[in-house]
């Protein structure tokens, strides 16, 4: 498996310290799940993977749903959340001449995140569904984001606004999980990494214009 930065933040969080052996079974398991999914791995399957006996995997994870909360959380933990929210105090501070230049540099910053997390975000789509343990992690975390501070930039970066704190933190919601689960989940064959800058751009420019032009905005 590639050496992911928030792979490599997990393996080497300091606040608990991993086992040589977990660090096999774990990289194992994210590999898996991320391909196969949660339901369909087994755990003779990640045993396999990591080159352990099948005990192992018991003896340091007592079920495979302790396995996939453990994993889980730790991305939450030193990766994810960390990740969506590095920058936003300086970009709060820098000032923007368009909510699109703001968007367009709060994007950037972010691609990196789209870009290498793509098994963790299979992992984490695929089963917050299925386990309400993973959904109260992120609901936790969420509401740890500075999302109202973002959403006031947005309005007082422009004179005139329609949208209230509210709409603009559901309108980022929605569009940057629609632009994860597009390409990560349903269509990645349709949305090739050498594209995903040019497609940040678009959704920036539809979430700042809505259809229209830049000519009929000036009007």
């Amino acid at each position: 498996m590639e050496e992911y930065k928030w792979l490599n933040n997990i393996l080497n969080d300091d606040t608990e310290k991993i086992t040589d052996k977990q660090k096999l079974i774990i990289r194992a398991a994210i590999e898996l799940f991320s391909k196969q999914g949660y339901a369909a791995t087994s755990t003779r399957e990640i045993a396999q993977k990591a080159g352990v006996a099948e005990g192992s995997v018991f003896k340091l994870f007592p079920t495979k749903k302790d396995l996939i909360l453990w994993i889980i959380k730790h991305i939450i933990k030193t990766s994810l959340f960390p990740l969506i929210s590095s920058g936003i105090n300086e970009l709060m501070e820098k000032p923007f001449n368009s909510r699109e230049d703001f968007l367009n540099a709060f994007f950037e910053n972010r691609l990196e995140l789209i870009q290498e997390g793509a098994p963790l975000f299979k992992i984490l789509i695929q089963e917050i569904p299925f386990q309400p343990e993973i959904r109260a992690m992120l609901l936790e975390q969420f509401k740890k984001l500075p999302l109202d501070i973002i959403a006031k930039k947005l309005i007082t970066t422009e004179i005139n606004s329609d949208f209230n704190e509210i709409d603009i933190i559901n309108i980022i919601i929605t569009c940057l999980t629609g632009f994860f689960f597009s390409r990560i989940i349903m269509f990645p064959e349709i949305f090739p990494e050498n594209r995903i800058k040019n497609d940040a751009a678009v959704l920036v420019r539809f979430m700042s214009r809505g259809f229209k032009s830049e000519k009929e905005q000036n009007l």
